[in-house]
């Protein structure tokens, strides 16, 4: 026998609600899910519901998708004022055309620098908006205090994995201390410029989803989901349209490990000694581990192993 979860029974009313039917489960999206539904008049719509708890500023988002629309940029328009339910937040949004590339891996990786590099022609155009709430420039994660003592308290536990951890940030604070931020502009990010997140018809560009972690920071800084650290067809993509000043390639690799270190400091804080056992961080680690051309004289510095 099968029984309807919280999930279901929410999906429910908010298709009640709205006059929606046929909801079928979409992948994509960092944090949320995601349906497929029909509208009364067969209009085919996405149904958002953002995850337990989210804090982070979601008029910014959906104000920064007006923006980019009304300046002709293919991104999801809302069709409804987002609805509050048991203390989760819904959105219905317009359905893009097309689908992810089949483009083989290097070609795709330059054609999403260039697209990336395009996307941010526009986006410079909304900087007016301001800061994202709950969102900080690169520096700024690493330089927080209080991640200092918690990385501690995980490598009094996690020795290994606590050391490897550490030792980035020392090294990102160390980078971001020697730099000029004098010149240092800042625009509007996509945040998450993956190919998940890019629809094709074809060659052409029809669809760019999940603005979930839009906000204002360094260009170089939205590298940090395009590029991981490692796909350098990307940065050289980015380049055929709008060329890196020194300052943006020196602020490329700690801006990435900036971001590795975003979240740690909540997720940190939240587990007691038993749970940071058990964490291992593999996902941040292996990001973080990961060298190539572009890191230049950091590309064969890596944490000493413990012995």
């Amino acid at each position: 026998m099968s029984h309807a979860t919280d999930t279901d029974n929410e999906l429910t009313y908010v298709l009640n609600k709205w006059r929606l039917s046929g909801a079928q489960t979409l992948a994509g999206g960092y944090q949320n899910k995601h349906w497929l539904v029909t509208a009364s008049g067969g209009t085919k719509l996405v149904l958002r519901r953002y995850k337990e708890n989210h804090a982070s500023d979601l008029p910014y988002e959906f104000e920064v998708m007006r923006l980019l629309a009304d300046r002709g940029l293919p991104v999801p328009r809302l069709v409804e004022e987002p609805m509050e339910h048991e203390g989760i937040t819904w959105f219905l949004m317009t359905r893009m055309p097309g689908a992810e590339s089949t483009t083989p891996l290097t070609n795709e990786q330059r054609r999403r620098g260039r697209l990336l590099a395009e996307f941010h022609e526009t986006s410079i155009e909304l900087n007016t908006i301001g800061q994202r709430q709950g969102f900080q420039l690169p520096e700024d994660w690493v330089n927080d205090e209080a991640l200092v003592p918690q990385l501690q308290r995980y490598e009094s536990v996690r020795p290994e994995e606590g050391y490897a951890l550490r030792w980035h940030l020392d090294l990102a604070r160390e980078l971001f201390a020697g730099l000029d931020f004098s010149s240092a502009g800042k625009l509007v990010l996509h945040g998450d410029f993956v190919g998940r997140n890019l629809l094709f018809k074809g060659e052409q560009l029809t669809g760019i989803l999940d603005l979930e972690s839009t906000h204002l920071s360094y260009r170089a800084t939205d590298f940090a989901s395009a590029w991981r650290g490692c796909y350098d067809e990307v940065v050289h993509g980015y380049e055929e349209v709008h060329p890196l000043s020194e300052l943006d390639r020196k602020l490329i690799v700690p801006s990435f490990w900036g971001l590795m270190f975003s979240g740690l400091k909540k997720e940190l804080t939240a587990m007691d000694n038993a749970a940071l056992s058990r964490e291992n961080y593999a996902w941040h680690l292996k990001l973080l581990s990961r060298r190539s051309p572009l890191f230049g004289d950091l590309e064969n510095r890596k944490p000493n192993p413990i012995a």
